[in-house]
């Protein structure tokens, strides 16, 4: 009689069960994985956190925003709310207008060309007095101050009674005064001669 038997489905099943009463060794993630749950729901918890104080500080300080733009209306506009008709004060002043200077018309032609003093002129110094040598004593002072066409003289025909300087172009006013500034003369007068003698300033010693 044979020994052997048709497998059954008990027998298939026992083929993957370990043969005797030794156990497989166990795995070694049944032990890491407790600790890398852990370790993961302690990063979740704390991300979580972070992001909740985080959104939470952010929505205050709007809020914190909104509440001072809506006071500061309310502080201008007064506590019944209707607008206020008074003008706000500011801390400056209110600029005024600056006074602009109209610009002053500018001097004609006429008006600046001042006539200047001649030292180029003929002057002659005539003496009426009875010391000699004095005329040229005089005409040596206008020399010294720039005067070259100065000449002495005796004077003849002059009727005057004090020592005078004479002219008779307008525009020798201002030499003729020179003239007679340098020489301590106080009378100055144009004359209606024509012809000075070939001079243009004379200078009558008395």
């Amino acid at each position: 009689m044979s020994n052997q038997y048709p497998k059954d489905e008990f027998d298939r099943a026992g083929e993957d069960m370990p043969v005797g009463m030794h156990r497989p060794q166990p795995s070694k993630w049944k032990s890491v994985l407790p600790f890398l749950i852990v370790l993961l729901l302690a990063i979740l918890l704390g991300w979580g956190a972070s992001h909740f104080l985080t959104s939470r500080g952010v929505i205050t300080q709007e809020s914190g925003d909104v509440q001072t733009s809506q006071s500061g209306p309310a502080q201008s506009g007064g506590a019944s709310g209707e607008p206020s008709t008074e003008p706000a004060q500011s801390g400056e002043a209110t600029a005024e207008p600056e006074e602009t200077e109209s610009p002053e018309p500018a001097p004609s032609e006429s008006e600046t060309a001042v006539p200047e003093v001649d030292h180029g002129v003929k002057i002659a110094v005539l003496n009426a007095t009875s010391t000699q040598g004095y005329a040229a004593q005089q005409a040596a002072l206008l020399n010294e101050a720039g005067f070259a066409g100065t000449s002495a003289g005796n004077a003849t025909g002059w009727a005057t009674t004090v020592s005078s300087v004479y002219y008779a172009d307008p525009d020798l006013q201002p030499t003729a005064e020179e003239v007679a500034r340098v020489l301590g003369i106080s009378s100055v007068q144009v004359t209606e001669i024509g012809n000075l003698g070939g001079s243009d300033v004379v200078v009558v010693l008395r």
